[in-house]
């Protein structure tokens, strides 16, 4: 059966960071969300834009993985906060929120000595905010969620600080895109049209999340031996 190219983008994100940061790739929520927006916007020729914040994670037996501390975000040490995906298209009928660390929620879970008594969570999450995020308050938090639903808050502290962390990593991230689009490329069956919008050169810029870092402007390269991990 043919994987969707939701599937394909997804699989070559994860992919990318997995093989080059092998001991912490499950950590890097900041990077997936980079490098997938980039990626999606330039492969879709849609805006997606990474997106930090606050999150809760239902690992079953109502117990829930707590990434809730916004005073991580001025922290140089980090802490427990979330970052994933959004659309900024407004062609859209309704905002669509791409989480691709999804998948790593049970290691991550477990990772921080909790126990996941629920069933094993899916590759990703992609779809209508109302069908991924939880809508509700935090007191008025329901017991547990439905499998491929979480709850995200975008607040100010993670705007301002991944804002920063992407001007400051700039051309670590072009290159990490460069490297997913290729990895995605070489998914393809041979003479796949695809990616040709993408390739094509164009001088306006594609990803909000690489300030003027559009298709033409991906350079392949080796990917940077690291990606400050703040989280």
């Amino acid at each position: 059966m043919a994987q969707s190219i939701q599937s394909l983008i997804a699989a070559s994100v994860n992919g990318l960071l997995r093989e080059f940061y092998p001991d912490n790739y499950c950590s890097l929520c900041h990077a997936h969300a980079i490098v997938g927006a980039n990626l999606i916007s330039v492969v879709l020729g849609r805006v997606y834009r990474p997106v930090a914040g606050l999150a809760l994670i239902d690992c079953g037996a109502g117990t829930f993985f707590n990434l809730t501390d916004n005073a991580a975000f001025a922290n140089p040490a980090g802490g427990a906060f979330h970052c994933w995906i959004e659309s900024v298209d407004e062609s859209f009928r309704e905002k669509e929120v791409v989480d691709f660390t999804f998948r790593h929620n049970r290691d991550y879970a477990i990772k921080n000595g909790m126990q996941w008594r629920r069933e094993e969570p899916p590759a990703f999450l992609w779809g209508p905010a109302s069908k991924v995020v939880i809508q509700a308050e935090p007191e008025n938090m329901p017991p547990s969620f439905p499998q491929g639903m979480l709850w995200l808050r975008e607040t100010d502290e993670g705007w301002d600080w991944i804002t920063q962390h992407m001007a400051q990593n700039m051309n670590a991230y072009v290159t990490l895109t460069s490297e997913a689009l290729k990895l995605l490329q070489s998914q393809l069956p041979p003479g796949s049209p695809v990616l040709a919008p993408a390739l094509t050169p164009r001088p306006a810029a594609t990803s909000a999340a690489t300030a003027g870092a559009g298709a033409s402007a991906l350079t392949p390269g080796s990917a940077p031996a690291s990606v400050p991990t703040p989280a």
